[in-house]
């Protein structure tokens, strides 16, 4: 099997043996979609309610049979499950390289547990290599842009816009020594409307996916 598929096989064992019936959030990506589409079929009455962190997530689910259930801010989750771009020694991660990573913190920081599921070329000493991923509100990007610019001279607009209908942003050449810092720093400038930067306070379980099966990495 592959590493993803591996490491989705790993967040599947963790989610047979909690009580259920669960609230789970679903994140966006490929190897969550892997997950998804191979395991998430398996736990059937273990479910409770499922909610999408993307119009992409959402179509997937309902293709498959699910049923999405309304995000609230107020809603409490037992688990969100999600891959990540990079994580590093710490278990701080880059996400956001499908454009979902804003409704992606607010499920993940809803949930009483994270759990992550990677391959193993994801890990990193230091954040940074792959693109920071910003959204930013259509009113008001120049000035945003022109803060961000004390972190790279290399910040480059995607095309298209985020299901909130914002801006795109990925900063390039960006090594991360401290992510919570510059997490708060990039949420303080106006226009940004979130950052992928994931410092998630809630216990966090990285499945590492890998050639031969894969390893847990808890916080």
């Amino acid at each position: 099997m592959s590493k993803k598929n591996n490491a989705a096989a790993g967040a599947f064992e963790i989610l047979k043996q909690l009580n259920g019936p669960l609230s789970v959030g679903i994140g966006t990506g490929s190897t969550t979609d892997c997950f998804t589409e191979n395991f998430l079929p398996l736990l059937g009455e273990k479910i409770k309610s499922l909610y999408s962190s993307s119009d992409r997530t959402s179509e997937l689910l309902l293709k498959l049979g699910f049923q999405v259930s309304e995000y609230k801010p107020n809603n409490m989750l037992d688990v969100y499950i999600d891959g990540a771009d990079e994580v590093d020694d710490n278990l701080n991660l880059i996400k956001g390289g499908g454009g979902a990573h804003t409704n992606e913190k607010k499920l993940a920081k809803q949930a009483q547990r994270f759990i992550c599921i990677v391959d193993d070329e994801k890990l990193v000493n230091t954040l940074g290599k792959f693109p920071l991923p910003i959204e930013i509100e259509s009113e008001g990007s120049e000035e945003a842009i022109s803060s961000l610019a004390q972190y790279s001279n290399k910040i480059i607009k995607r095309d298209g816009l985020s299901d909130n209908g914002n801006h795109l942003y990925d900063i390039h050449n960006f090594m991360i020594e401290d992510p919570l810092k510059i997490e708060h720093e990039v949420l303080s400038i106006n226009g940004v409307v979130d950052v992928g930067i994931f410092s998630v306070d809630s216990p966090t379980t990285v499945v590492v996916g890998s050639d031969s099966g894969y390893r847990l990495i808890d916080s």
